[in-house]
């Protein structure tokens, strides 16, 4: 439905390689971080996707070494064929590996102010935008409800990282795309408020998601005049 933020993936992973290159490891991790990290600017992410990361240690290097191969998955699902479906078992694999890494990066940094946390939030974020853009052909209720967790997912960065704009892009894009599965009209109004006050109370997103902030207001926009939905006063 074009409610997908490409742009934002291109960011989140550039962070985590970046958080990765400059990592200063511990003796029980160095020489999983080092691997991860030669593998990773040699663009070898299908060995770091089938790389079994042990580190439970509530440590940044343990958090890092979960977000490098969340990256590896997440890459490697984007790059599959446009067709290939989520219900896919390669597709599957590859996203449930992506999100599973994130969510372990986001529970085992001990920061709750690391800067890392906005780039292994925008990597779940566009992981689960995937996942449900990768369903547009299965039953309303499962797209509804892979939508809702990048609702919640979208909730969560704008609570732990209200300085990003991620989390007020992908909660106004999951509210304009559970508007569309609504009936036209009235019904549709509240999601859309919604998007657009998300919109309005955002953070300035970086220059690279001018342009996408810019597309998904638009749409919002369009679909308030189309719907008939009450004018709102714009801030």
């Amino acid at each position: 439905m074009g409610f997908h933020l490409a742009p934002t993936g291109v960011l989140a992973i550039a962070a985590v390689l970046s958080a990765l290159a400059g990592c200063a490891t511990t003796t029980d991790q160095e020489a999983v971080n080092e691997t991860l990290r030669a593998r990773a600017i040699a663009g070898d992410f299908n060995s770091i996707a089938v790389t079994n990361i042990r580190c439970t240690a509530r440590t940044e290097e343990c958090a890092k070494s979960h977000a490098v191969k969340g990256d590896a998955c997440l890459r490697l699902a984007i790059k599959e064929p446009a067709g290939a479906s989520a219900q896919d078992a390669k597709m599957r694999e590859l996203l449930d590996c992506a999100a599973t890494g994130y969510r372990q990066a986001l529970e085992l940094q001990p920061d709750p102010k690391a800067r890392s946390r906005v780039s292994y939030h925008g990597g779940l974020l566009l992981t689960l935008s995937e996942r449900r853009n990768r369903l547009d052909d299965v039953r309303e209720k499962k797209l509804d409800r892979e939508n809702e967790k990048l609702l919640m997912a979208a909730q969560d960065a704008r609570r732990e990282v209200p300085e990003s704009a991620l989390g007020f892009l992908y909660g106004a894009s999951a509210h304009l795309y559970r508007a569309t599965l609504l009936p036209a009209g009235r019904d549709r109004c509240n999601d859309l408020r919604q998007a657009n006050s998300l919109l309005q109370r955002s953070p300035a997103p970086l220059p690279q998601l001018a342009d996408e902030q810019g597309r998904i207001d638009g749409l919002v926009r369009e679909q308030l005049r189309n719907n008939r939905c009450p004018r709102i006063r714009r801030l």
